[in-house]
């Protein structure tokens, strides 16, 4: 009987420590520069793209102990897609506020624009994310050829 006390108590603690090891894991969210995200592929940025919305609602998880119950979508400073629109608009002098739907809590990722560009992305994932931007715009008529 004692031994299996002892080895019930052994098996809790030691789940115990590996629940508080994971629960104590890295928080962050990778933070990406627009740098590095303008050389990438469309596949790529992509990937980058659904690793921060995973990111984000852990780093949620673990600081609440609960997952959101919509999307958890993390802030747009930190979403590659998001970064890399930010950059294309101000190199080619494209306001925001052009593109933005402001009743989102989100207006670059609900934007006219990030679905033109995507889709792009989707069809042709082989292709520079920044090709794929430039022809949303032409296609949206933010920029001339």
């Amino acid at each position: 009987m004692k031994r299996s006390v002892v080895a019930a108590l052994t098996l809790c603690a030691s789940a115990a420590g590996l629940a508080a090891f994971i629960w104590s894991g890295p928080s962050e969210i990778r933070l990406y520069t627009a740098d590095e995200l303008a050389e990438l592929t469309c596949e790529a940025l992509g990937e980058r793209h659904e690793v921060a919305y995973h990111d984000a609602e852990l780093a949620y998880y673990r600081q609440t102990g609960a997952f959101h119950d919509d999307l958890g979508i993390p802030s747009e400073d930190v979403v590659p897609y998001a970064v890399l629109i930010k950059r294309f608009l101000r190199d080619h002098e494209i306001s925001e506020t052009d593109i933005a739907d402001t009743s989102s809590t989100t207006p670059i990722l609900s934007s006219d624009f990030y679905y033109a560009a995507s889709t792009i992305c989707a069809t042709n994932p082989s292709w520079q994310a920044t090709d794929a931007m430039r022809q949303a715009a032409l296609n949206l008529g933010l920029i001339d050829e």
